[in-house]
């Protein structure tokens, strides 16, 4: 039986969002992406719920992020609104996210499975190589179906 996804009905309102550029912010993030509808709010900030991806280590952004809209039809919009699209310099991908097994909100996917079949990635942070020679990755972490350099 085909899932939500595969019908062209989101199963929720968030987005991931790869390829961001240096300096790229929480509130840069949720001013552009707010421009096709209105963002959910964080129950415990109160703030536009975006997730930017840090490193662990430093604390410095990863290059990719999560935007959940209110409506997850303007999830839908956005994809193709921003998908592919000029962010501060940066060409960015937007692709549907959908959280995967019992926790939802905590491990986001993509709908797209050769989106998870990809070896290599985009986003700043990715590039190590673990001993197998596959890329390494956190727990998390995302693997950006945008592998064009843009530089």
């Amino acid at each position: 039986m085909a899932s939500n996804s595969e019908r062209g009905y989101p199963t929720n309102g968030s987005v991931y969002v790869c390829n961001l550029p240096e300096g790229t912010d929480e509130s840069m993030l949720a001013e552009y992406f707010g421009t096709i509808g209105l963002l959910k709010n964080d129950k415990r900030t109160g703030r536009p719920k975006v997730w930017l991806y840090r490193d662990k280590v430093t604390n410095e952004p990863k290059g990719d992020a999560t935007v959940t809209y209110k409506d997850p039809h303007a999830a839908l919009a956005a994809v193709e609104w921003f998908n592919d699209k000029d962010f501060h310099g940066s060409i960015i991908g937007v692709f549907m996210a959908e959280s995967m097994g019992s926790n939802a909100g905590v491990d986001v996917g993509f709908e797209d499975d050769a989106a998870k079949e990809m070896d290599g990635g985009g986003g700043r942070g990715r590039g190590r190589l673990d001993s197998s020679g596959k890329m390494w990755q956190q727990e998390g972490d995302w693997l950006c179906p945008n592998t064009r350099s843009v530089m």
